[in-house]
């Protein structure tokens, strides 16, 4: 073995080559002045041809490397089986694994003995405690009892393995080496519990769609499994997309997508007898059924929304019934799956026929989160046989029983994210903005029928009045506020080096709401840490908005709320030209991209009368979006037009 020592290294080369010849040369001469090289040449016969040798010396050498904290480690082989497998199972080990052609023809000639590499990989663990969660996972394999996965899953889970990235990498790997174990088995059925577990850690640990699109594969290819299973698994991705846990393609696009059809299909033809249309005639005109997946208090902003929206119909002279079918992330169901989540509920709701919130009363029903869709479905159409509304309004996306009951009584989709169609198996889907003319050319052949319209919002009334100084804020800065209850997820690389230079330039900003990560991420960007707090979850956002001076919003798909409510405290916006901040913000406030975004925070900054003229502007869209008994009242015409025309 041959080494170059340097007093510093941002890089540690393993070279496994059967000779060194030119290709390597020109490799190390590429590394020479930056890197650690180790050369070990020849392999195969010094491993005594045994590719097993050979990978724990690798994983051993990794190992011992990678104490070296922020060094790249690389691998490099002229050897093409050794080549493959590495690159199959260490790729998360590893920055990069290289091939280098030299003409060599010797290779392992054996198959790994994948028992004997995993005990010597779990014996290597710097963690006694991670290699005991590592033999159980193996140990699993056999295990056809979905509690036993479910008790393992939430222990690795509480171990937080994707908060220290050696851990997180050594875990990748493992998992790997158990789906290559499995072989050509990965197909047999007896394995498909602990393919689940090991595929759903990989997705979440090692963000590779692969990952996500064989988990949804191995559902969608098993025949056996029972509708709630699927439907399960279907809410869980709803959550982990939106919460950014794991990433899609287009691949993932469309096998969520069949899997949705494919539970759609099972249910309507499962429950079909349930599933009896309400002629027009015998339904009741002022009546109208609001279909929530979620429903819990006046601070939980999808909850704001529904009560909105039926305090508006009230308006109307229409009796509006509230319905929980309490969906989001359903309980019933559960298949093995790593770092799932359920929906919350309240359980005061359990027993009660109507609800009361402020001065306004509505009846309700809160569904029992533990029963099964098949029962769910019962009351329902009891409840709509009963009630016999002119039409259903579902808010919220992902509900397949407002899918279903569109079959009873029709229903119109609305989504939460509004400035998105809904994902809805029923024809009326309310958008909360006008579609662009492409939009119209692209939904033109599409057998869906899109209600435009303006998404409002009712603002909590401000209570408190707070100082910069109760808040820790300083005094004579410029201050930039970051609002949202998912910031953990939503604030990325390119959001945190535009705060940069905005501090840089003397601005200092405040981040608002729930971001479990703040202190952490911090620590990689030192100067939005010297000039930044973060308050937590603030109850009176209106008071929080009045001691700031501008709204900055992060690229994603929510946050209609907040940019409304800094427009009502006069408050001008910056933010991208996508998701609902977007929508409900308008085209005056919004910029292309984060370069952009930094030169006008800089803009309102130092230029005083652009500031005060922007601010006008933003409480004239205030004024616009909190207009809701109109906005409603515009989507109710609607609706009732289309069902006295289209439908039924």
């Amino acid at each position: 073995m041959q080494e170059k020592n340097e007093i510093y290294c941002n890089k540690i080369v393993y070279c496994y080559v059967e000779g060194q010849k030119e290709a390597l040369d020109k490799f190390i001469l590429k590394y020479d002045n930056e890197s650690i090289i180790h050369i070990i040449s020849p392999v195969v016969g010094s491993c005594e041809c045994n590719l097993l040798y050979c990978l724990c010396d690798i994983v051993t050498n990794y190992m011992e490397s990678s104490k070296e904290t922020g060094t790249d480690i690389l691998f490099v082989t002229d050897i093409k089986n050794l080549y493959h497998i590495t690159k199959k199972l260490f790729s998360n080990l590893f920055k990069e694994v290289i091939y280098i052609e030299q003409e060599n023809n010797n290779e392992f000639d054996n198959k790994l003995e994948t028992g004997e590499f995993i005990r010597y990989y779990l014996s290597i663990q710097r963690s006694l405690l991670n290699a005991s969660f590592m033999r159980k996972l193996w140990e699993l394999k056999d295990c056809r009892n979905t509690d036993k996965f479910a008790s393992f899953l939430y222990e690795l889970d509480r171990f937080d393995i994707s908060k220290n990235d050696d851990l997180t990498k050594c875990w990748c790997c493992f998992c790997k080496i158990l789906l290559y174990e499995l072989g050509d088995n990965v197909l047999n059925n007896k394995y498909f519990y602990y393919i689940l577990a090991v595929c759903s850690i990989l997705m979440v640990l090692s963000k590779n769609p692969k990952y996500t699109n064989a988990y949804l594969t191995e559902i969608l290819r098993n025949n056996k499994i029972k509708t709630g299973n699927l439907y399960f698994t279907w809410c869980q991705f709803k959550r982990m997309s939106l919460k950014r846990m794991i990433v899609s393609d287009k691949k993932s696009s469309l096998l969520k997508d069949e899997l949705y059809k494919r539970i759609y299909n099972e249910y309507a033809k499962e429950l079909d007898k349930f599933l009896i249309k309400i002629p027009l005639e015998e339904r009741n005109k002022n009546v109208v059924v609001i279909l929530t997946i979620q429903f819990l208090n006046d601070t939980h902003a999808p909850t704001k929304t529904v009560l909105e929206r039926a305090k508006a119909l009230k308006s109307l002279g229409k009796e509006v019934i509230i319905i929980n079918t309490t969906e989001q992330y359903i309980i019933k169901g559960y298949l093995p799956m790593y770092s799932t989540g359920f929906g919350r509920t309240l359980e005061e709701y359990n027993n009660i026929n109507k609800i009361i919130i402020n001065e306004n009363e509505f009846p309700f029903m809160q569904m029992p989160e533990s029963s099964t869709i098949e029962y769910r479905m019962q009351v329902l159409s009891e409840l709509l046989k009963k009630y016999k509304p002119y039409y259903i309004l579902s808010i919220g996306t992902g509900s397949v029983l407002a899918d279903l009951c569109g079959n009873i009584v029709p229903c119109a989709s609305m989504a939460l994210a509004f400035s998105t169609l809904p994902k809805t198996k029923n024809k009326m889907k309310i958008l909360g903005r006008r579609l662009s003319e492409e939009e119209k050319e692209f939904y033109a052949d599409e057998d869906i029928d899109i209600i435009e319209s303006i998404f409002t919002f009712e603002l909590k009334p401000q209570k408190n009045k707070f100082s910069r100084k109760e808040k820790g804020i300083p005094d004579h800065r410029f201050v930039l506020v970051v609002v949202g209850i998912r910031l953990e997820f939503e604030i990325n690389n390119g959001f945190m080096e535009m705060l940069t230079k905005a501090c840089n330039a003397g601005c200092y900003v405040v981040f608002a709401g729930i971001m479990d990560n703040y202190k952490s991420l911090m620590e990689d960007y030192p100067v939005v840490s010297a000039n930044s707090l973060f308050t937590g979850y603030c109850d009176d956002i209106l008071a929080l908005m009045e001691i700031c001076d501008l709204y900055v919003n992060p690229k994603r798909l929510g946050g209609g709320f907040s940019v409304i409510e800094a427009f009502a405290k006069g408050k001008p916006g910056v933010y991208l030209k996508s998701g609902d901040v977007y929508t409900a913000g308008g085209e005056d406030f919004a910029v292309n991209d984060f370069d952009e975004m930094s030169e006008k925070i800089l803009q309102y900054k130092n230029d005083k009368d652009y500031y005060n003229k922007m601010s006008g502007l933003a409480k004239e869209r205030a004024k616009l979006m909190t207009s809701s008994t109109k906005a409603i009242e515009d989507i109710d015409r609607q609706i009732c037009q289309r069902i006295e025309i289209k439908y039924w």
